[in-house]
């Protein structure tokens, strides 16, 4: 149990951290959902139940922890969330990949609510359609269908 909840820490840790960062713009806030989501994953290891995917578990807890946080708090510019210490972790880029980082970044986070978890699960996070599914409680056909209108959308918004 202990050697199962170290490999999941391990492997998924930082990807949880980024994630819940990109959900929700705030280090300290990210931090404690982390540390949320695993103390959840060690409940239902000790609690004996099996789990058949741990990674998209993982980030069905986040994300859900992430829904209950935008039902309480309004949600913020990204000016503020950048002000507040959020930023790209890749530091090679150089400005003006930056400015267009940041510029789509923006414009993700205008989106509505359900375009932008498929858009982070996919492109930031890296999930095949099938875990996104499995994290949204949705079929494969209906997350690949959600991307494609949210890419478009956000296409339109950046006019490309």
């Amino acid at each position: 149990m202990e050697k199962n909840f170290m490999n999941a820490f391990s492997e998924y840790g930082d990807a949880i951290y980024r994630f819940s960062m990109v959900k929700v713009s705030n280090v300290q806030l990210a931090e404690d959902m982390t540390q949320e989501v695993f103390m959840r994953y060690w409940q239902c290891l000790r609690d004996g139940k099996e789990m058949t995917n741990t990674r998209s578990f993982l980030y069905t807890i986040a994300n859900n922890l992430a829904k209950d946080w935008y039902k309480r708090k309004k949600a913020e510019s990204l000016d503020v969330h950048m002000e507040a210490g959020f930023s790209p972790k890749d530091e090679s880029l150089n400005p003006e990949a930056h400015a267009s980082y940041l510029e789509i970044l923006e414009a993700i986070q205008d989106l509505e609510e359900k375009d932008t978890e498929v858009l982070l699960l996919t492109y930031v996070e890296g999930l095949p359609p099938r875990d996104v599914a499995e994290i949204l409680s949705e079929t494969p056909n209906s997350v690949s269908v959600r991307l494609n209108r949210a890419t478009h959308r956000l296409q339109k918004k950046l006019g490309i």
